[in-house]
């Protein structure tokens, strides 16, 4: 990698890290220079603005979640429906609560910067349109799928658990929030049979 190439990606690795720990509103451009011990005017050389670096990291973070994603429907084919439905909620559980990516999701996802609020709603969709296209798939694969309500209204409803699932991961400690997770799950699972 190129000593440019490398000095950007060092840009948006620590400022990914101070937005989700600090917040964008309190992360100045000299926090992440510092952190990546350049001067704050070369951050300028790679971004035109702080705004721009935002931005740029929600396409990173959404782009390495959709990646996320597609390698789970790769690994998860061979399992039953219900275990691939649950396999998936909880390594999306995980890949939210164990890297930089997730915690930058659980914080913007919800409560995005107000000038940012569009842009990251909008992209947003992208994963969650990726996610429903592999609830379908999986749906679709079922042999027995008559058993089941209509794959719009489980997709529906998965994404909201998920959604809800990350409230209590960001408030309760990891232990309490896999309990509510696997009570949820078992009315979910029971709820989207016929």
């Amino acid at each position: 990698m190129k000593k440019g190439n490398e000095t950007k990606q060092k840009i948006l690795d620590h400022a990914l890290q101070l937005f989700s720990s600090k917040g964008y509103e309190e992360t100045s451009l000299k926090d992440i220079a510092t952190n990546v011990n350049i001067k704050p005017p070369s951050i300028y050389a790679y971004f035109s603005s702080k705004e721009e670096l935002f931005e740029t990291i929600v396409d990173f973070v959404i782009d390495d979640c959709i990646q996320f994603v597609k390698k789970q429907a790769a690994s998860l084919s061979s399992l039953s429906t219900k275990d691939q439905l649950y396999q998936l909620l909880d390594a999306l559980n995980k890949y939210y609560y164990r890297n930089d990516k997730g915690l930058f999701l659980k914080r913007y996802g919800i409560f995005p910067p107000e000038p940012f609020k569009d842009i990251v709603l909008e992209k947003n969709k992208r994963f969650d349109h990726e996610v429903q296209a592999l609830l379908y798939s999986i749906i679709e694969r079922e042999p027995a799928q008559d058993s089941f309500i209509s794959k719009e209204k489980i997709a529906i409803s998965f994404i909201c658990m998920l959604d809800g699932m990350l409230f209590y991961l960001m408030n309760l400690p990891y232990e309490e929030y896999e309990k509510r997770l696997n009570v949820n799950w078992e009315v979910f699972w029971k709820g989207i049979m016929k």
